[in-house]
């Protein structure tokens, strides 16, 4: 299935109007998923709605706009191979693991270079037992978020994606 946020935001630079994106995203959804149309409009709508409403170009504060852009790499997450286990997600997966080493060692920390976490509890000050209890949770999904908000990606992750 598309990246259908990335798809959103090139046909709202190229022109389309709402009508025809939600068209079209309905199609991908109906391509790919065994679900009701209303069900595919009622997400692509949602997606557009997200797409316009966190669109920067609509700040019209400046250091807002500032604050919220991002230095362009000029390479996309499908030419530096993230996500297919290529040169390029094993190098994002060492930087994600370098910036969130703490004093604290996690029982499946980042520089696993994998999509999941652990932590025993017991490690945890205040959460001491006599179980050995291991907290997993595994992220997937999110690899769209990367390209526009980098930094909430892992709001997108904790909301989304962690199980308990």
């Amino acid at each position: 299935m598309s990246d259908l946020e990335g798809l959103t935001r090139r046909l709202m630079e190229k022109g389309f109007n709402k009508e025809q994106i939600i068209i079209r995203l309905v199609n991908e959804y109906m391509d790919f998923k065994d679900i009701e149309k209303e069900s595919a409009i009622s997400l692509a709508e949602a997606i557009y709605e997200e797409c316009k409403n966190s669109d920067i170009k609509s700040i019209s504060d400046p250091f807002m706009r500032y604050l919220l852009d991002i230095n362009m790499a000029n390479v996309t997450i499908g030419k530096q191979g993230v996500g297919c286990r290529g040169a390029g997600d094993f190098f994002v997966h060492k930087l994600i693991a370098k910036l969130s080493e703490t004093e604290k060692k996690a029982y499946l920390s980042p520089s696993s270079l994998d999509d999941a976490g652990a932590v025993r509890l017991s490690d945890i000050k205040g959460f001491e037992t006599k179980d050995d209890l291991i907290i997993v949770s595994k992220m997937e999904g999110i690899h769209s978020r990367l390209s526009d908000f980098p930094f909430l990606c892992g709001f997108h992750v904790i909301s989304r994606n962690t199980f308990m």
